[in-house]
């Protein structure tokens, strides 16, 4: 099954269990913010990919530049582990890791979340690849991603277990939106996957290693 359809089955099953007013709000803050075209923002296909060094869910530190010294790298933006879209997203890239779909890469997931939250989460996955901290967005926003959270929904993430301050460690509500890179080694962006809609993402087939 390709990840949108997975991404499918979960919008079925959001809109059978949720409420239908927090169905309302959520449909309103994503009209909102696609209005917005923030992908307009976000680095593209033909760009050269800043560096970084982050630290993954051990504490170690992770260069982007470093890692470009080995393979290309498949970089991907999320939002956190409270967001089913973003854990079905980084199951697909272990389900292709452990099909040896994309040998000639190596995939680094970022996500604003704690050292701790981004632990939890590989762990709990039995996931094979690096997922970095990147602590108030810094990152994500030399990547022209960062939005902040409208004040009207932030109640209802916090309410149905997205305690936004708690897993970012951070009062400001900024969030990437989730996009996917292939970096080479000439640290050049060869493929873009920039989506304000958080109920889709790029399917590894779509990436041309």
């Amino acid at each position: 099954m390709k990840l949108n359809e997975k991404l499918e089955l979960i919008q079925k099953e959001m809109a059978q269990t949720v409420p239908v007013d927090i169905l309302n709000a959520f449909g309103q803050s994503l009209h909102e913010l696609i209005e917005l075209n923030l992908e307009n923002h976000a680095l593209k296909v033909g760009d050269i990919a800043p560096d970084f060094t982050l630290p993954d869910a051990e504490g170690l530190p992770i260069s982007l530049y470093d890692t470009l010294q080995h393979n290309p790298v498949i970089l991907s933006f999320f939002r956190g582990n409270w967001c089913p879209f973003c854990m079905a997203e980084l199951a697909h890239y272990q389900e292709a890791i452990n099909n040896n779909l994309i040998d000639s890469a190596t995939v680094i997931a970022i996500s604003p979340q704690t050292i701790h939250f981004n632990h939890d989460v590989t762990v709990r996955n039995n996931l094979e690849f690096r997922i970095l901290s990147d602590k108030g967005n810094e990152i994500a926003d030399k990547y022209g991603l960062v939005f902040t959270l409208q004040e009207n929904v932030r109640d209802i993430y916090k309410n149905m277990g997205a305690d936004l301050e708690l897993f970012n460690n951070d009062k400001t509500y900024k969030l990437p939106i989730p996009a996917t890179y292939l970096i080479d080694k000439n640290k050049k962006i060869l493929f873009s996957s920039v989506s304000t809609n958080y109920m889709e993402r790029a399917d590894v087939c779509d990436i041309k290693l």
